[in-house]
């Protein structure tokens, strides 16, 4: 408990994390800088670091090379070539969208969900699609229209769907 102080998260011995995407506790990576000098301390102990040093690498470490004498122009510029990239893949092939239909649906679903139990909620949201559907008020309900004749229509078709619904469930009928 004593670590989880806000002042003590950069331990990295606390339960609780912050919400970062770019938080890295001390420990344990500390550790792992410790058997880097180590692993180098001996690398210089017994010669290898300058048999390292003189070897010679083909046209293709150029790169590397470069990258490691210029690391913090590499690292500054990668993120925002990174997200311009994603940017325009997301744009040459955009995700998938819901149709109207599904995010009707699911809103419907919602707030049947808070006053009736699922399995009616589903009959009537599908009885409720159906007949807006079929009665040509969908466009006028995705577009948000405010027009007193929908909304009368509207809710005359909730009316029937859930009388229709209630009946269907008493009966144990298909919906």
């Amino acid at each position: 408990e004593f670590f989880n102080q806000l002042w003590w998260w950069w331990t990295g011995l606390s339960s609780a994390y912050p919400r970062s995407n770019d938080y890295v506790p001390v420990f344990p990576w500390f550790g792992a800088v410790l058997i880097g000098v180590g692993v180098a301390k001996l690398a210089v102990r017994t010669g290898v670091s300058e048999r390292l040093a003189g070897w010679r690498f083909g046209g293709w470490s150029r790169p590397l090379i470069f990258a490691g004498r210029h690391s913090l122009a590499v690292y500054l510029i990668h993120q925002p070539v990174l997200i311009a990239c994603l940017w325009l893949f997301s744009q040459v092939f955009p995700a998938a969208q819901e149709t109207p239909q599904v995010r009707f649906l699911q809103s419907c679903e919602r707030s049947c969900g808070e006053m009736r139990d699922t399995e009616f909620c589903k009959r009537y949201c599908v009885c409720m699609i159906g007949a807006l559907e079929r009665d040509n008020a969908m466009t006028g309900i995705y577009a948000g229209d405010e027009n007193p004749e929908l909304r009368a229509r509207v809710e005359d078709i909730a009316g029937i769907c859930t009388a229709q619904t209630d009946t269907d469930l008493l009966e144990g009928g298909a919906p």
